[in-house]
C-alpha cells in the first residue's frame, strides 16, 4: 500500500511539472509570436511597394505566417492579431501577377502572394505586352517564381495586349490596369 502511495505521489508531481512546463511554454510561445510579429511589422516601415512585393514573396518562400495580398492600390500584410499594414502602389503603376498554364489553373481576382499557387513553377516564359496605342511595355523572357507566378509592373489606366510563350505553346489575352482591375491573371491557357 505504501509503495502505491509513493507511486501516486510521484505521478502527481510529474503531472504537475508537465502542466507547469506546458503553461510556461505556451506563455513563452505567445511572447515569442508577439515579438516576432512586431519585428516583421518593423520591416515594413518606410518601404515602397516594390520592396513590399519582394518581402511578401520572400515571406511566402520562408513560410512566414502572414497573409499577403495585392489590390489595385496597395500591397497588404495581414497579421495573426488582425492588424493590416498596407503599402500604397505608385500612382502611375499597378502590379498584375500572371500565371499562364497548360492543364491546371484557379479562378482569381485578388493575388494572394501568401497562398496563390500556379502550375508552371520556375518556368521560362517569353512575354510581350503592348498597350492599345502600340507602345511596347515588355518584350523579354522571364522565369516564373516557385509559386508559378510572374509579377508584372505595368502603367495604370491601360488595356494591355499580352502574349506569352512557353514549352512550345502560346496564349494571348488582355490585362487591365484600372483602379477596379484584377491583380491576379490566371486565364492565359497555353495551347
Amino acid at each position: 500500500m505504501k509503495k502505491l502511495s509513493v507511486k501516486i505521489i510521484a505521478l502527481s508531481l510529474i503531472l504537475s511539472l508537465l502542466s507547469l512546463s506546458a503553461a510556461y511554454s505556451s506563455k513563452n510561445q505567445t511572447s515569442i509570436n508577439k515579438n516576432n510579429d512586431q519585428q516583421l511589422k518593423e520591416k515594413l516601415t518606410g518601404i515602397d511597394a516594390k520592396t513590399a512585393m519582394a518581402i511578401a514573396n520572400k515571406w511566402r518562400m520562408h513560410k512566414i505566417d502572414v497573409v499577403t495580398f495585392v489590390t489595385p492600390d496597395k500591397v497588404n500584410f495581414k497579421f495573426k492579431d488582425g492588424h493590416i499594414i498596407s503599402i500604397p502602389l505608385p500612382d502611375g503603376e499597378m502590379i498584375v501577377s500572371i500565371a499562364p498554364y497548360i492543364n491546371k489553373t484557379h479562378t482569381c481576382a485578388t493575388h494572394y502572394i501568401s497562398s496563390c499557387d500556379a502550375e508552371l513553377k520556375n518556368t521560362k516564359i517569353k512575354i510581350v505586352a503592348v498597350t492599345a496605342d502600340g507602345k511596347n511595355l515588355i518584350n523579354k523572357t522571364m522565369k516564373t517564381a516557385p509559386t508559378g507566378f510572374l509579377d508584372l509592373w505595368l502603367p495604370r489606366n491601360q488595356v494591355i495586349d499580352i502574349t506569352v510563350n512557353a514549352k512550345g505553346k502560346s496564349a494571348t489575352g488582355k490585362i487591365f490596369t484600372y483602379r477596379n482591375s484584377k491583380t491576379c491573371e490566371t486565364t492565359l491557357k497555353l495551347e
